[in-house]
């Protein structure tokens, strides 16, 4: 999934709404409207979440999605309903309320950071796709910067993955970034 700065910043605010349904007492569900009404009265100065509309919200919760099934948690997105059936659509595959009873013991305070890390790595790829890519001469001169400016910080050899810092800064990563990922 190519997910955007958007749908990061959209899945940051729904996320913590759907928790607070999990933990209710009898666990509550809410319909895309009524989940995106929450989000935007929290989220007021937050431009992405106030012109995101009900329809688009599926792709939003990919994002959470995406987070739930690298780490093998409960099912979140079954406490969001379609208002006319008033449950999840045919795509969901399995059974909600058994999905729903999972999240609501699921003790959530123990991977908010991770959602959060999640996130960061996200928006990290995601401003490194809309970063302009670099010429090759222009990579070098970024990497002969950075590499001047911290050669003092850097692991011993470094200079023998030149290329493939290059090429990394190319495609739109930060030298920072290539430099720690060269080294890793």
């Amino acid at each position: 999934m190519n997910v955007t700065e958007t749908d990061i910043a959209i899945a940051e605010a729904l996320y913590p709404i759907l928790v607070e349904c999990a933990r209710s007492e009898p666990i509550r569900t809410l319909t895309y409207g009524d989940l995106l009404a929450t989000a935007k009265s929290r989220q007021q100065d937050d431009h992405p979440v106030q012109n995101a509309i009900p329809v688009s919200l599926g792709r939003r919760l990919d994002v959470i999605r995406l987070f739930i099934a690298e780490q093998k948690l409960p099912n979140l997105t079954s406490l969001i309903v379609n208002a006319g059936t008033g449950e999840v659509g045919a795509a969901f595959g399995k059974n909600p309320e058994e999905a729903r009873e999972q999240v609501a013991a699921f003790d959530w305070d123990k991977v908010s950071d991770q959602f959060s890390l999640k996130l960061a790595g996200l928006k990290k790829s995601a401003e490194a796709r809309a970063r302009p890519k670099l010429s090759r001469a222009e990579a070098k001169d970024a990497m002969a910067r950075y590499y001047q400016k911290n050669r003092t910080q850097l692991p011993h050899g470094i200079e023998r993955k030149r290329d493939e810092i290059i090429a990394s800064i190319m495609s739109g990563a930060t030298p920072e970034d290539a430099f720690q990922a060269a080294s890793s």
